[in-house]
């Protein structure tokens, strides 16, 4: 398993205790009180930029142009920029060689597989992020075979309920897992605390 602890930040605050703990910062930036000067979410381990609107979980009720080129001109201090799958091509295009976390959601239900599979296939970023909300335990399936069919995937389940899919997913391949602090900033995320001592002992099982 060669995957990295990510820990979502809704402060500098935050981006300072998770240094101490984490492999990667995911910058929330729709989460922060105001947007910061660009060059401070460079920091010493590797970052993701993110800013989620509304429809995707987050808090963005801005203009989505401008969003995007926000996004864009924080790319410049980031690893991985993470765009929403809903995009147009040339969007993907804008950020040359940054590498794209492509996302897709689902607040409510999971999808069939085979559109999971097509949004798979048709990924225009470096990695794809698939998280959808869980209902039975069928949906568990789906997000193992997409696990297990594909590269570059990071599929769970949401809800506190399906929360261990988070670590099934990892353990699966998963090239992050996505943690807290403590309080989530999605539903059913786990604390990284939580996450690594998980980890640590179902890999020495």
């Amino acid at each position: 398993m060669r995957g990295s602890f990510v820990v979502s930040v809704r402060s500098f605050a935050e981006a300072s205790q998770a240094l101490k703990v984490a492999d990667v910062i995911e910058f929330r930036l729709d989460l922060f009180q105001n947007f910061p000067e660009y060059e401070r979410i460079k920091t010493e381990k590797q970052n993701i930029v993110t800013i989620r609107t509304k429809q995707d979980g987050g808090r963005y009720e801005g203009d989505e142009d401008e969003r995007i080129e926000l996004l864009w001109k924080y790319s410049r201090n980031a690893d991985y920029v993470d765009l929403e799958s809903r995009l147009d091509d040339d969007v993907f295009l804008k950020f040359g060689k940054t590498k794209v976390i492509e996302s897709y959601h689902d607040f409510i239900k999971t999808p069939e597989y085979e559109k999971l599979r097509d949004i798979v296939e048709g990924k225009r970023g470096d990695y794809i992020k698939i998280a959808v909300m869980g209902q039975e335990k069928e949906d568990v399936l789906k997000i193992v075979r997409l696990m297990t069919d594909y590269e570059n995937v990071i599929a769970f389940l949401m809800g506190r309920k399906f929360s261990y899919t988070r670590i099934l997913s990892f353990i699966l391949g998963a090239p992050f897992i996505y943690c807290s602090l403590s309080s989530a900033v999605a539903p059913g995320q786990i604390d990284i605390y939580t996450a690594k001592k998980v980890v640590k002992m179902l890999c020495r099982t």
